[in-house]
């Protein structure tokens, strides 16, 4: 834990120091690069492990419990926050209303792009799987090393992306002390519903069911760090099998916000996107997002995705290691 967050706030430093390098241009592309190579790592991982590739069915049905759990508690904490909080104001107007003043060739043209995004996540991973399944990669790249060592390269990117964001400023500017009950009730909400899960998976104790949940859909960290710290606790197979559920229930609450955006907006308000957005409010599901709740929402949705994600590395370590 202690590493990757050093690794983390070391980046943010270096980023704020060469906030005007011409380089960071290229970071989001490196960031992506670097996520899609960090899972097909822990898909070596994964498709060596042959307990683990005979039991995906299960692990993907325990995945969509949790991912559907986890959304549905996010939806309930933001629609009480905006029903107490913020119902007689509060929040930035909206210039036409939501869905309705989103154009739907738009919401569409961006949901194209975010579902090829995700597919390409996906073909990595089940690429790692093949791979590691057929022996077709040495031994050596399946211990889990060096997708450790990606992982660190990837923090000390993302820290460094954080750090050099020009528009941080404006983002603490533009919003009040409020705004922090959003993504506290996504994070509580989310860990509620999760940690109601393990009354039904029964091979799954409370403190799994709360790991795999708080990675509100940062399915490369999370995924990678439970990993990490269960192989010491209950071996490499069980430790990849609930990487794997992690990683998974992570995808599919991206999916879900993705899919059902304008739907949640209707039953539960226009926070709740944001909300079930979980981490991936500040990035991959922020257009969608943008589209269905309007583009006054977007430096709020920004920022409880830099808060979310901020509290994966801590929340994920906390309950891995229970």
């Amino acid at each position: 834990m202690f590493k990757v967050l050093f690794i983390t706030f070391s980046g943010i430093a270096i980023g704020y120091l060469l906030r005007r390098a011409s380089w960071l241009g290229f970071l989001p592309k490196s960031i992506t690069y670097t996520i899609w190579l960090l899972l097909f790592f822990f898909g070596l991982q994964v498709g060596a492990n042959e307990q683990v590739v005979m039991n995906l069915d299960a692990l993907g049905l325990k995945a969509l419990v949790i991912a559907t759990a986890g959304s549905l508690g996010s939806c309930c904490a933001a629609w009480a926050i905006y029903r107490f909080f913020f119902r007689h104001g509060g929040l930035p107007s909206s210039e036409a209303g939501g869905t309705e003043a989103a154009g739907k060739g738009e919401r569409s043209g961006m949901g194209i792009v975010q579902f090829m995004g995700g597919f390409i996540v996906v073909a990595f991973f089940a690429l790692g799987c093949v791979c590691g399944w057929t022996g077709f990669i040495p031994a050596s790249l399946t211990d889990g090393n060096a997708s450790m060592y990606v992982l660190y390269f990837l923090m000390i990117q993302v820290g460094i992306s954080i750090g050099s964001d020009k528009k941080l400023k404006d983002i603490l500017r533009s919003l009040r002390p409020k705004l922090l009950l959003l993504p506290l009730g996504t994070i509580i909400g989310t860990l509620a519903f999760a940690a109601a899960t393990s009354l039904f998976l029964v091979d799954m104790g409370l403190a799994d069911c709360l790991a795999v949940g708080a990675g509100f859909g940062y399915y490369s960290l999370s995924s990678v760090l439970i990993t990490q710290i269960k192989e010491m606790q209950i071996g490499v197979a069980l430790a990849a099998q609930l990487g794997t559920v992690a990683l998974m229930s992570n995808i599919m609450r991206e999916v879900i916000t993705l899919l059902f955006a304008p739907v949640i907006y209707k039953v539960f308000g226009k926070l709740a996107p944001i909300s079930v957005g979980g981490a991936t409010s500040m990035d991959s599901t922020l257009p969608v997002i943008t589209s269905v709740c309007g583009k006054e929402l977007v430096f709020i949705s920004i920022f409880h995705g830099v808060l979310v994600d901020f509290s994966v590395p801590f929340l994920v370590t906390f309950f891995a290691s229970v």
